[in-house]
């Protein structure tokens, strides 16, 4: 199978993520995507709980786009490069990661980085407002079609629509803002 592997905070999940994982999918012609919270992040403490973005994040699944609880199930943080290699031994797949074109900038910061591009193949995708380079970094694929929507609706501009009270309609899906109502996500300062 090859699976595509879309990790990310999804604090909250929004339709911004389903939009990428359904094209990654259909342009590449993956078996499935899988949504993989993370528990903890090397840079970014301030996010939501675990149990939380993983609730959500299930709650926007679909056919062949699943959420995937590798690194919430390990209960600390885990590096790209250690998720990586405790999944190519559970499974005989081939694994793609799919990052924003954001991430190029922050990449080399990220744990054995030049290992990391032996281990799997990296897909970006361009995201509207973020710089993408001519000539991509060796291991990067860009994954474009002349159908490739970009989304520049991010988790932290949903936050703080609901800080402020604003609408989030058309963003996130009914079930997601049902529950971050439910369990009041966000309101704090």
């Amino acid at each position: 199978m090859r699976i595509g592997i879309l990790g990310g905070s999804f604090d909250p999940p929004h339709f911004g993520h389903i939009l990428v994982a359904r094209q990654v999918k259909e342009t590449l012609n993956l078996d499935e995507v899988w949504l993989m919270p993370y528990f903890m992040h090397s840079w970014d403490q301030n996010v939501s709980s675990a149990y939380h973005r993983f609730e959500m994040t299930k709650l926007i699944e679909e056919k062949g786009i699943i959420t995937c609880d590798e690194e919430v199930r390990y209960k600390r943080k885990s590096y790209t490069i250690e998720t990586v290699k405790r999944l190519k031994k559970k499974y005989p797949y081939d694994f793609f990661w799919i990052v924003g074109s954001d991430v190029l900038t922050s990449f080399k910061r990220w744990k054995e980085h030049e290992a990391l591009i032996r281990e799997i193949k990296f897909l970006i995708v361009a995201r509207d407002g973020h710089y993408l380079p001519s000539k991509l970094p060796k291991g990067f694929k860009l994954v474009s079609s002349p159908e490739f929507i970009a989304s520049n609706i991010s988790s932290s501009i949903i936050r703080r629509r609901i800080k402020k009270r604003l609408s989030v309609d058309g963003l996130v899906s009914k079930p997601v803002l049902s529950y971050i109502q439910k369990h009041n996500l966000y309101k704090k300062a």
